[in-house]
This record gives structure tokens, sequence and C-alpha cells, in this order.
């Protein structure tokens, strides 16, 4: 039967940063990204970035990761080194330039951003809009401001309300959405009396900005912007300061159009029906004919008030008036029976608005109807199944595309769909279930290979990238939804990240179109790999596997049979006090030379020959002894609570050793036989439990002989086991996969022992990693140790280096011994990796690993 894994998957808008600089053609920027915006669905809840010196600004970096933009735009000319950061960080599915000509349009439609593919249009919003607006006799229910093209619309328009002609770079509405809305076009008298300039006589038309403003006030209009925030999922950040009162910003300079811009973001969700935010310039309003319509339109469109029911709240912000300047725009609205509070505050600088870590770490995001702690439960997740290795995910599109006509234009753009996958791996002790959370630095995305229903798109969508919290994003259209993603699994998702992606590119490109390049050649599992991956298998897993070798009673029991990688001290003595007299004369060997090889080879056979042979196994009787030795040492320890007398615990823990015997038998783990000599040829011959007979024969003379009837049963290691524990590490890569697997919440995958390459005309060596690590959606790259003395500072030295060349998020150095180590090297080692961004760890054994315990893993699952 096949596996079958569970899968999640919901749609969403496209998330664009845009990168802007306050600098010669600032405000035709702006216009341009505005207008860009109110075209795309979820496009108001896009972040604008403000740049210092040709920088991002150093404060909204940790907005900008928290937001996770699918696309960077940038007008700003980055350095090759801020580029390839945006791409370690933020991981996007593009990176774009807004290259000016040499004599650049300056209006609106020169400062626009171009993509290689159309985004899913703000108006395909007005069918569900349709659905629940009231039809009036006089034309279709939902009414769009516009502006015709001879007229020059202000920016208090066009940052308000947007307008059809700016966003769209037409006057042309398709027939088929008129009977869901219809455009309210800005056209004076004049213009529109004279045909020349070709305005429909049907068309609906106000004479001026004020008339279309009123129409909006009314509600009997509504605009581009409110489409583009419609229906639409947006991160909600808890930030009570920016989200409790409707934010009326006061001013037109930089600062103040990117103020009014950005904390929008910051309202709470349920309150994205409606503006929650305005600019205003301060002249305009000492107009008393704005003013009436301004406090008309806040009276009755204004919601806004901290989430507490009671009265609306407005505060009246700005980054270039005087508190002097917003306190009489304060008296104006209350001298004008405004119903909301009215507060004002002077914003100094425009990092004052970047929610503070706490707050981004408490963000959630869901769509408008709410959302919820744990993604799971919110209503736009879809759950489906799907078996290894092709997942074949239902197609589902936004909901509000539901009422539109099919193959309608304004319908035929991308959105994002954000995928979760279970994946077929361990589970911590407390996780429900283990899920790809694919990592930022270590680009994996596109290892999940995507069809899509029907022939190829004739416009390419964006790459797939990892979106926020993990998930993949997939970016679709209506007309050809997924068919198949062969989902990865965790050798070929690092393989990809590591020596497939970047390798195309071009180290000569354009400054803005760097990209980091492939780290390796290849990679290949090393020779320890197969033994790591034999005893996971032998035990049930890396749960089992903990269980088994882990447990102090049953690993010093494996140790005494042979299973370890560390010699006793007492053995190695010897061998350490002849090197120290050679080298009262001789202060090194040189490996180059065969004579010194050969008296280094004799110390070494000599110590071998003196080291005590392991046990080749153990009497049932002799574990049964040291079990109850081992839990009276442990209660002596522990000091026992109140127990329920009625229950024989002694008993409890004395049987769990039979049956973990039978279950480390069923796994041959061990194996349980007879071991008896011949009386005729003296062979010491071993009978498992499953060939025993009443008559024996001779492995090496067939002499038959009686089987004894009390039978003193033995047990001895799997010799595979036994060779994985004492010569390839195993024990050691399996404690530190346990402990982190204990850490993972959401995510653990890992890759076993690996070589790699940094040439591919070559096949050489050039480094190995012990472990390759997906923990919660980061990378960890692994050295591991079964003890401080098999540590060299070569071994340090090497993974500092593969850390600054795989870049992942953590380095992980780990001993299976307690101590400190070489204290000098280990924080010279940290020194270095912080100042490449890598935390370097240095991982021991601790109190809370795998410890005591007066009972003995079996399978209880039966």
């Amino acid at each position: 039967m096949s596996l079958e894994l569970k899968g999640w998957t919901r749609p969403r808008p496209l998330r664009v940063a845009f990168l802007v600089e306050d600098s010669v053609h600032a405000d035709l920027m702006l216009d341009g990204i505005f207008a860009d915006c109110y075209n795309r669905w979820g496009g108001r809840f896009s972040l604008i970035v403000p740049c210092v010196n040709g920088r991002i600004a150093t404060a909204y970096w940790s907005w900008l990761e928290t937001y996770d933009p699918d696309v960077v735009y940038s007008y700003v000319s980055l350095s090759r080194t801020d580029i390839l950061e945006i791409h370690e960080r933020l991981s996007p599915s593009k990176y774009s330039f807004h290259k000016l000509e040499s004599e650049p349009r300056l209006d609106v439609f020169g400062f626009k951003p171009s993509y290689d593919f159309p985004p899913l249009s703000s108006l395909s919003t007005i069918f569900k809009q349709a659905r629940y607006s009231p039809r009036t006799g006089d034309g279709a229910p939902v009414t769009i401001i516009d502006s015709w093209h001879t007229e020059r619309p202000t920016r208090f328009l066009t940052d308000n309300f947007g307008t059809y002609h700016h966003s769209l770079g037409s006057g042309i509405y398709p027939p088929d959405a008129a009977t869901a809305a219809r455009l309210l076009t800005i056209v004076s008298p004049e213009k529109q009396a004279d045909r020349r300039y070709g305005v429909p006589l049907d068309l609906h038309t106000v004479p001026d900005e004020m008339a279309a403003f009123n129409e909006f006030a009314e509600k009997r209009a509504t605009s581009l912007s409110l489409a583009s925030a419609l229906y639409a999922s947006k991160l909600d950040i808890p930030t009570g300061h920016w989200g409790s009162s409707f934010n009326l910003v006061v001013g037109d300079s930089f600062s103040d159009r990117v103020l009014f811009w950005n904390v929008r973001l910051l309202i709470p969700a349920w309150l994205d029906s409606d503006l929650c935010c305005f600019r205003v310039e301060f002249d305009r309003i000492k107009d008393p004919k704005f003013l009436a319509v301004l406090i008309h339109m806040l009276n009755r469109r204004n919601h806004v008030n901290g989430g507490s029911g009671g009265q609306p709240q407005i505060t009246v912000r700005s980054t270039s008036h005087s508190s002097k300047e917003l306190a009489e725009v304060q008296q104006l609205l209350q001298a004008n029976r405004i119903w909301s509070t009215v507060a004002i505050e002077t914003v100094s600088e425009l990092d004052s608005i970047v929610p503070s870590d706490k707050a981004l770490g408490m963000a959630r995001e869901g769509n408008r109807f709410g959302g919820g702690l744990f993604q799971f439960q919110q209503p736009d997740w879809s759950r489906y199944t799907w078996s290894p290795p092709a997942a074949h995910p239902p197609a589902i599109a936004p909901g509000h595309l539901s009422d539109a006509p099919p193959r309608q234009v304004f319908t035929n753009g991308y959105w994002g769909a954000d995928f979760i996958f279970e994946y077929d791996g361990p589970n911590s002790r407390f996780g429900a279930e283990n899920r790809w959370v694919l990592p930022r630095r270590w680009r994996m995305a596109r290892a999940f290979n995507v069809t899509f229903v029907g022939n190829s798109p004739h416009v390419l969508p964006p790459e797939s990238r990892r979106s926020r919290d993990g998930n993949l994003a997939i970016f679709v259209n209506r007309d050809n939804p997924i068919e198949t993603i062969v989902v990865p699994t965790a050798y070929e998702a690092m393989q990809y990240a590591l020596a497939s992606d970047g390798a195309w590119i071009d180290p000569n490109c354009e400054d803005w179109k760097v990209y980091p390049p492939s780290k390796i050649a290849w990679m290949q599992p090393s020779n320890e790999a197969r033994y790591l991956t034999g005893v996971l298998g032998m035990a049930g897993g890396l749960r089992r596997a903990t269980q088994f070798l882990l447990h102090p009673f049953l690993r010093e029991n494996f140790a005494k049979l042979g299973g370890t990688p560390s010699l006793p001290m007492d053995q190695m003595m010897p061998t350490v006090n002849r090197l120290q007299k050679k080298s009262r004369g001789q202060e090194a060997f040189d490996l180059a030379s065969e004579g010194e090889r050969l008296a280094l080879a004799d110390l070494i056979v000599r110590a071998a020959r003196e080291i005590k042979r392991p046990m080749d196994y153990v009497t049932y009787d002799a574990l049964r002894d040291r079990w109850k030795t081992y839990r009276e040492s442990f209660w002596a320890k522990n000091q026992q609570p109140g127990m329920d007398t009625s229950v024989d615990w002694d008993k409890h823990e004395e049987q769990s050793l039979d049956l973990c015997l039978a279950e480390l038998r069923h796994r041959q783990m061990l194996y349980q036989g007879h071991r008896w000599t011949c009386r005729k040829c003296h062979h010491k011959n071993w009978v498992g439990l499953g060939a025993l007979a009443p008559e024996l024969n001779c492995e090496v003379c067939k002499q038959p002989t009686k089987a004894p009837v009390n039978i003193s049963w033995l047990f001895r290691p799997n010799e595979f086991l036994l060779e994985s524990l004492r010569d390839h590490s195993v024990l050691s890569l399996i404690w530190v996969l346990s402990v982190l697997c204990e850490r993972s919440r959401r995510s653990f995958a890992f890759v076993e022992p690996t070589w790699f390459g940094f040439n591919s005309d070559s096949d050489k060596v050039d480094a190995e990693a012990d472990l390759l690590v997906l923990l919660d959606g980061r990378s960890v790259l692994c050295e591991v140790k079964s003890s401080w003395r098999s540590l060299r500072l070569t071994d340090i030295e090497k993974l500092v280096t593969l850390a600054r060349r795989f870049r992942p998020d953590t380095a992980l150095l780990a001993i299976m011994e307690t101590g400190t180590g070489p204290a000098a090297e280990l924080s010279a080692a940290r020194a270095q990796l912080a100042d490449e961004g890598i935390e370097f760890e240095l991982l021991t054994p601790g109190l809370h690993d795998e410890g005591d315990d007066p009972y003995l893993p079996f399978d209880d699952e039966g």
C-alpha cells in the first residue's frame, strides 16, 4: 500500500517590496508604485522600503524579512554585495531594477514597475463586490473613480483613490465587466463637449475631483485603492499605536507619502474593507468645501477604534509639518462636528513606524475575515492527500474569482499559491507531524518540479520560491492550474540548493542581475552514509535507534561487546607512554620516510596486541543481573515518589528487559542463541534460536550431539551494527540527530555523511560534512566527533572554511563527551563565523539528553 501524506494549499496575492530613496524623481517613483499597486489584487499591502545612501535602511530589514516579498523591485542602484544579501536573506522569486533611460519619460508611465508577467488585477474583485452591492437604476452596482486622459489628476486623487487610466494604462473598459462595474470618470465639461477628445456620450462623468470625492464620501463610488485590498490576505501585525486609529496624514513630502502608504499595513485585517488611511495637503484642508466633504467621509467611513467598539478615533500625523500646524488641523476637524476623537502626532523619521521585533514575531497571516495562532485553523487553507513522490493538489483559486465570468480579462493574471507538504521523516517528541519548512539561505524551492495543466503558458510566471513560514510558493493563473508537483527527497533538495542553484549565473553579468553562485560542483554520499542508513533501517527509524542505542544501560552493554569508537584510557596509556619515550629523541614522525612509517606502525601494532578483546557474547543471566544492579543504582540516585502499592512496579521494570531483548532480537540487532563445544573436534559452534533442534550438528566435523535441556541463553550483536558503532561514528551521529530532532517543532530533515567536489571536471573529494540538517526552516552544517580526543584543531578550521562556503544558518560542532575543549580556537571560530552572519554552536551531552530510565524500550504499539 502506498504511503499517504497530507498537504495544504491556499491562494494569496503576489507580494512586492519596493526600494526607493528620497532623490531626484522620487515623487514620480511613488506615483508609479501607487498606480501599480492599485492595479494588483492585494497591491495595497505592498511594502515601500526607504533607502539611504544607496542601501536599504537598516531599521527596515526586520520588517522586510517578515513581510517576505515574492518580488523585490528597486528604484535604487544597489551594489552587488547588497543584492546578494537580498537573495540570501529574502530569497525572492525575482529581483528587478527599474533602469531609467538617458531621457526617461517623466510621468507616471515612465516609472510604473514592469514585470515579465501579469499579476492578478485588483478589478477581479468587482464581480464579488457587485453581488453584494445594491443595483442602481442607471447602471452597474459598482462605480469606480477614474480620470479621463485629458485631465491631470492631482496626487491627492491618485494617492488616495487611484485611477483606471493610470493603473491600467488604458481607457478601454471590457464589455464583459460592464454588468458588474462602471467607471466614474473625471472630465471637465469643456473637454467633454469637444469631440476631438473622444469622450463617449454614454460615459458616466463628474466635472472635477471634488465631485468624485463627494461621490466616494457618500458611498456611491468606490476606488481602485479599495479594490486592491479587498478579499486579500495580509500579514496582521499587532501594533496598537499605529493601528488603533484612522491615520490622517497631512503633507505631500516623500516621507509623508511613504508614511501614508506603510502605516496602512499596520491596520488590523478586520478593517480591510475600507481605506483607514488618508493623505491630504495642509493647504487643501483649509478649504471649507473640501473640509466639509472630508469630515462627511470620515463620519461615514471611519470605523477604526482600536477594537474597543467605542467611538472611532483619528490621529493626524505628519513628517513635514509642525505640531502647531497639526493642532490647527485638529481644531478644524473638531470645530466641524467630526464624530471621531482626534489626536495629533509628529513623526520624526520613517524608522519610527517599523514594528518592534516582538510585534513582528507575533504577526500572523490570514484572510480578512480572521486568522489565528495556528495557520492550519485558518479558513483559507485547503487540505488534500498525496503519495510520494508526486502530489496532485486541487486547483484552488482566490475565492472572489468564483463570481467572475470565464476568461474575463481582469481574472487572467497570476497569484501566489502556498503549499505545505507533510514530510515522511522523524517527528519530535511533541510534534504532531513533520513537514517541509524550506530554509532561506539554501534555496531549494526549485527542486520541487512543477507541471501545469494545458499548454505551456505564453508568459512564464515567476520562479517557485520559499515563502513565508517556509512554505513552497508557486505562481499560477486561472487557465493553467498546477497538474503535478514532484516533491524531492531531502538529499535531492539539498543537492539542488548546494550544487544546482546558481550554477547558471554569469559572473560578468550586470550588477542588478547578480545572483549567488552555486556552492559546489557535485555531492554524493560518503562511505559512512551507508552505515548510518543501515542502522536506522535496522532499528526502525531515528526514534527507535535513539532509544535502543543511547539508553545508558544498552549503550554500556553494546560497548562491552565492542560497539564503541572510544577505547578506555587505561588501554591507551601504554601507547601514550611509548610515544612519550620515543619523543625524547625524536620530536615527530616523518610520514614521508618509509623507515619512520614502519616504526610508527610497529608501535601501533604492539598497542593493538595489548588491547583486551571485546566480549563475543553476553549471557542472559549476566544481563539480568546487570539490569537489576542498574535499577538499584537508579533508584538510589532518584528518590522514589509515593507509588500505588497495588501495582508491582519492580516486576514491570524487570520485565522490560525481556521485552527489550525480544525487540532487539526481532530487529536483528542482537542474536539469541546457544554456544556449544563439539566433543570430537572441539570447535565452538553457535546455533541461533530459530535453528534449534533436538539434535545439533557440528559445523566442522558434522558430529551430531543432542541439544541440552537446560540452555543458558547467549546474546551476540549484529556484526554490521557492531562495525557501525565501532568504526563509523554512527552512535555520535544518532546522538546529534536525536538532539536536533527533539528541538524541532514543525520540521526536521537530514542528509547522511556527504562528500563534496568543487570542480565539475574532477572526481576529487574537496570536503566532507558529517550531517546536513534542516531544522524548522534553518540550515545546519554539522561536524560530529565521538570524543574530545578525536577532535583535531584542523577539524575546527575545516568546519569554518566549509561554513563560509555553504553559508548555513548554523555551523554545529558536536562532541559526544562533556567538557569545554580548546577554548581559544572555539572562540576564534565563533567570532569568524559571526562576522559572516553564521551562528556557531558547540553541542555536548546535556542533562536532558536520552538519560537514565528504569524501563527499557520495546515495541508497545501493538
